[in-house]
């Protein structure tokens, strides 16, 4: 039985066809991973522990960002990978999207959780943790489908386009075809 996360329905003929190099998307995602992984890590981990300490519930807040942590090691260690053209690294970055989805949602639940107390103190309202919830799943879910379409520079591409990677029809220095003769 297939694995439906790394090999979707969608995989063999995408809605949208885009000739994505895997080993730059790799570089991409390595890069902007690390860069996460330091941010979230420490602001995000930051403010869970002092709520945490204050009193609240920032425990599952906490969780939620030790799992986008944990996410963000994964895909930057996947992308790197894919950018030395190690096939295993697209299903890292993949299984990484997907922990980094559950620590979305838990983080979200554990936001709400941990400043609910503070609608009576200062109008808290839990809109920003929801619409930021909703906006890092459907930023997951672009990154999941450009992880999934992307090509290695070796195999064939999606669409065929002069400026584009891979091999065109007649080849890279193929001679120009004889004259007619007369």
């Amino acid at each position: 039985m297939a694995n439906m996360l790394l090999d979707p329905p969608f995989a063999a003929n995408p809605p949208v066809k885009l000739n994505v190099n895997a080993k730059i998307l790799g570089l991409v995602v390595g890069i902007l991973a690390l860069i996460g992984a330091i941010f979230g890590g420490l602001v995000g981990g930051l403010f869970s522990l002092l709520s945490l300490a204050a009193g609240g519930f920032g425990g599952i807040w906490l969780i939620g960002i030790l799992l986008g942590l944990i996410a963000d090691v994964m895909a930057a260690i996947g992308g790197f990978q894919m950018y030395s053209e190690n096939r295993a690294g697209k299903k890292l970055v993949i299984y990484a999207l997907a922990v980094g989805v559950v620590g979305s949602i838990v983080g979200a639940i554990g936001n709400i959780v941990a400043y609910s107390g503070l609608y009576v103190l200062g109008g808290y309202s839990a809109g920003g943790a929801i619409f930021g919830l909703i906006f890092g799943v459907i930023v997951y879910g672009i990154v999941y489908y450009i992880v999934v379409i992307s090509r290695w520079p070796s195999d064939v591409p999606l669409v065929a386009s002069p400026g584009g990677y891979g091999n065109p029809p007649g080849g890279y220095g193929s001679p120009p075809p004889p004259p007619p003769s007369a």
